[in-house]
């Protein structure tokens, strides 16, 4: 289980204690430098890597292509993952590599693998 919290969370690009993260977002919405969209995820509990694989990153495919974001390189999504007392903020394309990373897949796999979360 370590190993892909490490992975996951070494590709974080700012990282705050977790009750500092409403803050945070309201700062940037005050700023109105560009409109990002966060996707909340708690790792609080231990959580295996299949927990990930196959509920997480199905639901935010879903969650995405609701938004009409492209599922496989969305643009102007980050991804708030607390774990601890501390958030993580990850770039969404950063957020699916890790995937891709951990399932051995290359991006035409990684393709297919959307198309069955957005068809199930």
């Amino acid at each position: 289980m370590g190993a892909y919290l490490d992975l996951l969370l070494g590709k974080a690009y700012l990282s705050m204690p977790g009750e500092h993260y409403n803050r945070y977002r309201q700062d940037l919405a005050d700023s109105a430098q560009e409109r990002v969209l966060h996707y909340e995820l708690s790792l609080m509990e231990d959580r295996p890597w299949e927990y990930l694989r196959d509920r997480v990153y199905p639901f935010f495919a879903r969650y995405l292509k609701y938004k009409s974001l492209d599922p496989e390189s969305p643009e102007g999504v980050v991804v708030a993952v607390f774990r601890g007392s501390t958030c993580y903020l990850i770039k969404a394309k950063d957020f699916i590599d890790v995937f891709k990373e951990m399932e051995g897949l290359n991006p035409t796999a990684y393709h297919f693998r959307v198309l069955r979360w957005l068809n199930p």
